[in-house]
C-alpha cells in the first residue's frame, strides 16, 4: 500500500491520546492525592485534544500537496 507524502505524521498527530493515561490513573490504588492527579490528567488530555484538533487542518495543508487532497 502506498501513502501520500505526509500521511504518517498526520496519522500520528491525529491519533487518539489520553485513554491510556486516564486508565492508568484510575487503576492506581487510592491515595490522598489521587483526585488531584486524576483532575490534572483529564485537563492535560483535554488540552492535547483541543490543540490537536485546532492544528490538524494546518498540518494537513502543510504536509500534503494540493493535488493529493
Amino acid at each position: 500500500m502506498q501513502f501520500v507524502k505526509g500521511t504518517i505524521p498526520i496519522l500520528t498527530w491525529g491519533a487518539v491520546r489520553g485513554g491510556i493515561s486516564i486508565a492508568l490513573v484510575l487503576a492506581v490504588p487510592d491515595f490522598p492525592q489521587k483526585p488531584m492527579v486524576l483532575a490534572a490528567t483529564y485537563a492535560i488530555v483535554i488540552f492535547s485534544i483541543v490543540v490537536q484538533a485546532l492544528t490538524l487542518g494546518p498540518l494537513v495543508r502543510r504536509l500534503v500537496p494540493a493535488k493529493a487532497q
